[in-house]
């Protein structure tokens, strides 16, 4: 069978708007990750993930220094205009260090629907297109280790291994 045409994103800036259902989102699925990777009761990660998100985006959206986008698929049809489709594919949260040429993602999600499509490696794409344009050289992230889809995304588009976060719960 053929192989599926990647889809066509836009990576657009989120407004306030946008913010809730994307803060409702990661608190979820940050205080998963706590709890999984960290061994904290849910309801101590929830209070972690809050108090992480409060203190990496004070001002929401709009926190200067952080770069909050929706990923946005946009329909292709011959003889129109190319037009935002309806709803958000996922998520990507950066922050630019200029002094140093890189960016580090805090958060890149794909919504369950829009998964393995290419929607993601298509977002990456842009994103590295775009950054390119603003003189960063490097993008940085961290993969949770029970999160195999992803860490297969980034060996997939050209990613390597830095080093390997390590923790032990003392009982």
């Amino acid at each position: 069978e053929a192989p599926m045409p990647t889809p066509i994103v836009r990576l657009i800036p989120m407004d306030e708007a946008a913010f809730p259902a994307y803060r409702d989102y990661f608190i979820d699925d940050y205080a998963q990750d706590l709890a999984s990777n960290h061994g904290l009761t849910l309801a101590y990660a929830r209070q972690q993930a809050e108090a992480s998100l409060l203190q990496h985006l004070p001002q929401g959206a709009a926190t200067p220094g952080q770069s909050l986008l929706c990923i946005i698929p946009v329909s292709d049809n011959v003889g129109s205009a190319v037009a935002p489709m309806a709803g958000i594919a996922g998520y990507l949260w950066h922050s630019i260090d200029s002094a140093a040429h890189t960016t580090f993602i805090y958060d890149f999600y794909t919504l369950p629907t829009h998964r393995g499509l290419g929607y993601g490696k298509a977002a990456m794409a842009v994103l590295e297109a775009d950054l390119k344009c603003l003189g960063v050289s490097q993008i940085k992230l961290r993969v949770a280790y029970d999160n195999p889809r992803a860490r297969a995304l980034y060996e997939e588009i050209g990613f390597h291994i830095t080093g390997y976060n390590r923790a032990k719960t003392l009982t």
